[in-house]
């Protein structure tokens, strides 16, 4: 029997899922397709960051000037989604659930990969902007905010003039540190983040907190870095080790307190 696309029913829920990343593919698609900025991916591309403080200090100063396309010269998204291994993935886990990346043999698979690597970090980025420019920290903590009807377009008009991209120029880099060291120097540690880097086919795996001010307010975000011979890239905008959020979101913190989450270095 001839099937034909037009009879296949795909489960509500299971299109729900894929939305996101769709409307990223349709979103990057539209994006590198001007001119100006495919034009700066090109000749990015073979740019290379030595240690993670320059490849985070490229990304916060791309995300001051709100530059899509420089912040992903500084993502993993290519050598993740190429080199994972999906073995070494379902060995550590011991399990297999519905959002685990697809084996990486296949260009099919890889180029699915990449859109939900790509995915996951530029919403990573996104909240850390809304945590940056919204007011309320509900988004940022998966709640959903109820409107009274006669609230909306007061809402929605405060909330988009909040977005405003320019008050990142405001972003400043006080510290770039590595957290907790003696449990970064732990033989557990050691071993977990080697076994991390090799389901992603990297040399090597660590993770930065940034301390940083805006807008008067010192705050703390996380990276997690993979280094491909001699480049760094960021694979995370979350450090498990420095306690961040793991939607990307920043938190505010006093500089003591930064000091005492990287031990006064």
């Amino acid at each position: 029997m001839k099937i034909t696309l037009t009879e296949i029913h795909l489960p509500p829920k299971f299109i729900r899922g894929l939305l996101p990343m769709l409307c990223l593919i349709a979103l990057f698609g539209g994006i590198m397709g001007k001119g100006s900025v495919a034009t700066a991916q090109d000749a990015d591309s073979d740019l290379t960051f030595e240690t993670p403080e320059e490849t985070i200090t490229f990304y916060m100063e791309s995300l001051a000037a709100g530059e899509i396309p420089a912040i992903m010269q500084t993502l993993a998204v290519d050598e993740m989604s190429k080199n994972f291994r999906f073995d070494l993935y379902v060995e550590r886990l011991r399990a297999l659930n519905f959002q685990a990346p697809a084996p990486s043999d296949d260009a099919f698979y890889t180029e699915i990969n990449r859109a939900q690597f790509l995915w996951q970090i530029l919403f990573q980025t996104r909240n850390l902007t809304y945590g940056l420019l919204t007011t309320d920290p509900a988004l940022l903590n998966g709640q959903t905010i109820i409107i009274d009807a006669e609230e909306t377009t007061a809402f929605a008009t405060e909330f988009i003039s909040n977005m405003d991209l320019e008050r990142l120029a405001q972003l400043q880099i006080v510290t770039i540190a590595i957290p907790s060291p003696e449990l970064v120097q732990s033989e557990r540690n050691v071993e977990n983040w080697d076994r991390l880097a090799r389901i992603y086919g990297a040399d090597e795996l660590t993770e930065r907190v940034v301390l940083f001010v805006f807008e008067g307010d010192s705050y703390l975000v996380g990276f997690t870095l993979l280094r491909y011979e001699d480049d760094w890239k960021i694979s995370s905008i979350q450090s498990a080790l420095g306690n961040t959020s793991s939607t990307g979101g920043p938190m505010q913190i006093t500089e003591e307190e930064f000091q005492e989450l990287v031990g006064g270095s």
